[in-house]
């Protein structure tokens, strides 16, 4: 009788090591996704100053407050800007919207909008230090879906058709998202499954939501 309590035994601890094994590996991969660094930073020069500053602030705290409906808010958030002399509080559909941020000027202010399902807007105006606005840059913060949207997927190809209408009010202590209608981003294919381009709507957030 022995025998095979021992053989069992051995089974046992390997089963046990090989399932140690696999959540290690899974741990990893989660570990690395999070140590990515946040496009909005005060690494990032255009936030230098005492506007920057608050901006980064108010960014982390909205950021790690807001809790996805449905699945975990992605490691990475991901910026797109557009370049020129803006005037009045619409950013027009036909913009031509570029991965990265802007490399110049300074962020004077921040503007955010929310989705149904907490997806997060955030529009940073970009200025020479004075009353000129040299454009805009948006970071968008995304709740994962099954199969379509995840840490696993790059996001590219931010477009707003419809623009963007800002509301310049500070009730909440940054600026609000009036209205995004539809925006568009593509979530890049893998190797099982393909490009998925999906549209998210973003309106004003209530403060503290």
């Amino acid at each position: 009788m022995k025998l095979p309590v021992r053989h069992s035994l051995q089974i046992t601890l390997t089963a046990c090591l090989l399932l140690l094994g696999a959540c290690g590996k899974k741990e990893n991969k989660v570990n690395s996704n999070l140590s990515s660094t946040s496009p909005i930073s005060v690494n990032n020069p255009i936030f230098n100053g005492s506007s920057g500053s608050t901006i980064v602030t108010q960014y982390n705290s909205i950021r790690n407050s807001v809790a996805c409906l449905t699945g975990n808010r992605l490691a990475t958030d991901v910026s797109f800007f557009v370049s020129g002399n803006f005037t009045g509080t619409t950013i027009p559909g036909n913009a031509q919207w570029q991965p990265g941020m802007m490399s110049s000027g300074t962020v004077t202010d921040m503007y955010v909008g929310v989705s149904y399902n907490r997806d997060l807007m955030f529009l940073t105006k970009v200025t020479n230090g004075g009353s000129q606005v040299l454009g805009y840059n948006v970071t968008l913060s995304f709740c994962e879906m099954q199969y379509l949207i995840s840490n696993d997927r790059a996001l590219t190809n931010f477009r707003a058709p419809y623009g963007i209408t800002i509301n310049t009010a500070t009730s909440c202590g940054y600026g609000l998202i009036a209205a995004a209608m539809n925006t568009l981003m593509t979530s890049q294919q893998t190797s099982i499954v393909q490009a998925y381009t999906f549209p998210t709507t973003f309106t004003a957030p209530n403060c503290g939501r």
